[in-house]
């Protein structure tokens, strides 16, 4: 009987995108914010990091988060609400994922 195998754990590039299109953002705007390439941003995202360590408290800034949550996923700001919000998002389906970022950027409008 073998054990159930886990999920790989998230990395700082995943963050890095999800956080990023959770903003609304396209790689080439999010390159303009850091006055950075798209390629450098297409690079952190998929954790063939280039520069990023000069850069990560720019990218937590621009993101609107914290260094410890790019860093580690440390998610010990969050309010209960926002750190509960944030587990079942990654419970999510991809499919569903969009539909709740969707759903939400709605929200956020009204």
């Amino acid at each position: 009987m073998g054990s159930k195998k886990q999920p790989p754990a998230e990395t700082v590039g995943a963050r890095i995108r999800a956080l990023r299109l959770a903003a609304g953002m396209t790689q080439d705007e999010f390159a303009d914010r850091l006055s950075v390439s798209r390629s450098a941003i297409a690079q952190w995202e998929t954790d063939r990091a280039g520069q990023i360590r000069e850069n990560m408290e720019k990218i937590a800034k621009t993101l609107n988060t914290s260094l410890g949550y790019l860093v580690s996923g440390e998610t010990g700001s969050l309010l209960g609400d926002e750190l509960a919000l944030i587990r079942l998002y990654r419970a999510c389906s991809t499919e569903d994922r969009r539909m709740l970022l969707l759903t939400a950027r709605r929200l956020a409008r009204s």
